[in-house]
């Protein structure tokens, strides 16, 4: 069944001449077949399997949109620690590894934040993310380590930003920047997910947005069919990355469903 978003993309497709259909990922697809990832939302809790089913579009010679290696690269938050290092502007980001013993006090206090979230490595709709300062030390310190028993986990700043402005996204199609969405939690919250009861609006791409989004979709060559960058304000105030959506992100059609057009137009053209 597709979601709201995708029956948009599959509505223009349908127009420019195409056939769509949904598909389970993990099945088999037919040789050369031509695949778009889309709302694969539970392979955080099977990565292994979608590895394997990536391999296996592969061997297919399937065409995916995103391309598989851009998709193994973007499943796990270690490419913040290499966009950080490339100079990009990202939300600090502290990546421990799978098995290893941290004093999660101490590591913020060591970086002179104030508060933290505790999240894995790979995750999506803040699975298992959890706000140092609404669970409190004891119980934070108690989180990190079930994460840690089992996968890598990431620790952050708290941005105050989050509760007060939320997060914008900025979609891009075909390395074009399309549209823009203030994503903001419900009172009380401080995630923007639509699961917890967050909002979201189209907003103008200003010119701030422009550029710092084009900072970080630069790099990606050639451009990937579709990307989302979560942009936040950090504590300084900057715009900075808080993630890059590449798997399987909401691109929010149903608010510009001339961005789903272009899209399709773009794969005629291929």
């Amino acid at each position: 069944m597709l979601s709201d978003d995708d029956a948009v993309l599959a509505r223009a497709l349908f127009a420019a001449g195409y056939a769509p259909r949904p598909h389970q990922w993990g099945a088999p697809v037919s040789r050369d077949a031509t695949v778009i990832i889309r709302s694969t939302w539970d392979y955080v809790d099977r990565p292994a399997l979608f590895h394997a089913w990536l391999d296996h579009l592969d061997r297919q010679h399937a065409t995916v949109h995103n391309r598989t290696d851009l998709l193994r690269w973007n499943m796990h938050k270690s490419y913040l620690d290499e966009l950080a290092g490339a100079g990009l502007p990202v939300v600090p980001t502290l990546l421990l590894p799978r098995g290893s013993a941290v004093n999660l006090e101490r590591l913020v206090d060591d970086h002179g934040w104030h508060d933290a979230v505790v999240k894995p490595a790979i995750g999506g709709t803040a699975r298992l993310t959890a706000h140092v300062g609404r669970i409190g030390p004891r119980r934070a310190q108690q989180h990190l380590d079930a994460i840690l028993a089992h996968e890598d986990a990431l620790v952050q700043p708290f941005l105050p930003s989050i509760e007060d402005l939320g997060e914008t996204s900025v979609i891009a199609i075909a390395g074009r920047i399309t549209h823009a969405v203030a994503k903001r939690a419900a009172s009380g919250d401080w995630r923007v997910q639509s699961d917890f009861g967050g909002s979201a609006d189209r907003v103008p791409v200003t010119h701030e947005l422009h550029n710092v989004a084009r900072q970080i979709l630069d790099p990606l060559t050639p451009a990937p069919l579709y990307a989302r960058i979560d942009l936040v304000r950090d504590l300084d105030g900057r715009l900075a990355l808080l993630e890059l959506e590449l798997v399987e992100p909401e691109l929010f059609f149903g608010l510009a469903p001339e961005a789903a057009d272009l899209m399709a137009a773009h794969l005629t053209e291929q």
